[in-house]
């Protein structure tokens, strides 16, 4: 998957329960654009300790905007070529 394919300013975040993981969905024009999430095992989670992983979280959230990614993170709004 390229970084341009997980970019954007709409998100629908959900918890499945089941499988224990925090699924976040890239929205187009309000619907997930996939049937395939950004998935975050909780285990993961909890191995980081819940302040680094609420932090690593919120900045994975973030770095996925384009107009933050490059205001606050100095890195372009659109990937180049290289970086894909």
């Amino acid at each position: 998957m390229k970084t341009g394919d997980v970019l954007t300013n709409e998100f629908l975040i959900r918890y499945d329960m089941s499988t224990e993981r925090l699924l976040i969905y890239r929205l187009k024009n309000g619907k997930p654009e996939s049937d395939v999430p950004i998935s975050l095992r909780l285990s993961t989670l909890k191995e980081m300790g819940k302040d680094p992983a609420s932090k690593w979280v919120g900045e994975t959230l973030l770095l996925l905007i384009p107009s933050v990614r490059e205001k606050l993170f100095d890195l372009p709004k659109e990937p180049t070529s290289a970086r894909e």
